[in-house]
C-alpha cells in the first residue's frame, strides 16, 4: 500500500488527472464538483479563496473534500465551510475523511476562524469528528439541509496544536501558488512587497487572500472584477484611471499609494515598478513605503520616478 498524501486540488502539479480522478465519482454533488472545475467556476460559487483537497495513495484518489467560505447555504454569514465530502467505496471503514476535515480546521484555525460548518442531509456521520447539530436552513436549491457545527477554539490545547499545523500546511500552499505567478495586483500593488505575502498567494494566484477583496462577496475584489469585465490586465490600461473611485482606491491612504503605483506603471511599465520597490524597500518596509506612498497620489507617483531615477533623494522618514 502507498503512503497517504494530502495535496490540494488547484496548486497541484497535475491537476489534470485528479480532475479526471474526481470524474471517476458517481455521486451527484461529486459529478457537480466536477463540472465547477471542468468549467473553472467553484470560486465564483463559493468564494474565491476556495480550496479542494485531496487524499491520495499513489496516484488514485482516496477522498476529497473542499473548503471554502461558502457552500449550498446563500447567503449566510457563517463561515467557512467543508462541502462535497467524498470517500470512494473501496476506501471506506477507515476514517479517511476525517484526514481531510483536520486539514480543513487546522488552516480554519490558522486563519482565526471560531467554527466551521457542514452543510448535509445525513445524521450520524459527522458527530464522530466532533461536529454537533447547529440547526436547519433552506439551501440554494430550496431543500432543507441539516447545518452541522464545530467549535475550533473550545480547547485551549488543540487550538494550539491546529494552529501550528494549521500555519505550515497554508505556507505550504501560499508557497505553490505563487509559483509562476504575476507579481503586480490588479489595482498596481506589488504583490511580492505586500506584508502579506506570508499568507496569501497573490491577487492573481488560485488562493488570493487579499484583506480587502475578502470583503466584499465571495471574496472578490472589485478592481479585479472590473478589469476581468473590460478584459484588461489591469487597472493601469484603464483609460478611467486617473479619477477612479472604485474598489480598493476608496481606501485611504493605501488606496491612494495603490493608484501611484498604477500610473507609475502605466507610464514606465511592470519590471520598473518592481525595480523601484526594491529600492524603497532597502530603506523602509511594506507599512512605510505604503503610507508615504499614500500621502496624495502626486506624491507618491513622485517618489517612485526618484526611486526609479536612483533613490538618491529619498522621502523624509
Amino acid at each position: 500500500m502507498d503512503t497517504l498524501e494530502i495535496m490540494e486540488y488547484f496548486t497541484a502539479e497535475n491537476r489534470e488527472h485528479w480532475l479526471e480522478e474526481i470524474g471517476r465519482c458517481e455521486w451527484g454533488a461529486g459529478k457537480y464538483l466536477h463540472s465547477l472545475l471542468s468549467e473553472n467556476s467553484l470560486k465564483k460559487a463559493v468564494g474565491e479563496t476556495a480550496l479542494v483537497l485531496i487524499l491520495a495513495e499513489g496516484e488514485r484518489l482516496v477522498s476529497f473534500c473542499t473548503f471554502a467560505p461558502l457552500d449550498d447555504i446563500q447567503p449566510t454569514e457563517l463561515s467557512p465551510w467543508i462541502g462535497f465530502v467524498y470517500t470512494f467505496p473501496e476506501y471506506r471503514g477507515h476514517r479517511y475523511a476525517g484526514i481531510l476535515l483536520e486539514y480543513a480546521e487546522s488552516l480554519a484555525c490558522v486563519m482565526g476562524k471560531e467554527s466551521i460548518y457542514i452543510s448535509t442531509s445525513h445524521t450520524g456521520l459527522y458527530e464522530k469528528y466532533g461536529y454537533e447539530f447547529f440547526k436547519t436552513e433552506k439551501d440554494v436549491s430550496g431543500e432543507d439541509s441539516r447545518i452541522y457545527r464545530k467549535c475550533l477554539f473550545a480547547d485551549e490545547a488543540e487550538k494550539s496544536r491546529l494552529c501550528e499545523i494549521g500555519g505550515r500546511r497554508k505556507a505550504e500552499i501560499v508557497k505553490r501558488a505563487r509559483e509562476h505567478t504575476e507579481a503586480i495586483s490588479y489595482c498596481g500593488l506589488s504583490c511580492d512587497h505586500c506584508f502579506l505575502g506570508e499568507w496569501c498567494g497573490g491577487c492573481r494566484s488560485v488562493f488570493s487572500c487579499c484583506s480587502f477583496g475578502t470583503l466584499h462577496e465571495k471574496g472578490k475584489c472589485p478592481n479585479i472584477a472590473c478589469c476581468e469585465e473590460k478584459g484588461i490586465d489591469g487597472c493601469y490600461e484603464c483609460g478611467e484611471l486617473d479619477n477612479c473611485a472604485k474598489g480598493f482606491y476608496q481606501n485611504g491612504s493605501d488606496g491612494r499609494a495603490a493608484k501611484a503605483q498604477a500610473l507609475f506603471i502605466r507610464k514606465n511599465g511592470k519590471e520598473k515598478l518592481l525595480h523601484a520597490h526594491d529600492k524603497l524597500n532597502e530603506v523602509y518596509d511594506f507599512k512605510k513605503a505604503q503610507e508615504l506612498l499614500g500621502t496624495d497620489v502626486k506624491t507618491g507617483l513622485k517618489i517612485l520616478e526618484n526611486e526609479n531615477d536612483g533613490g538618491e533623494n529619498h522621502a523624509e522618514n
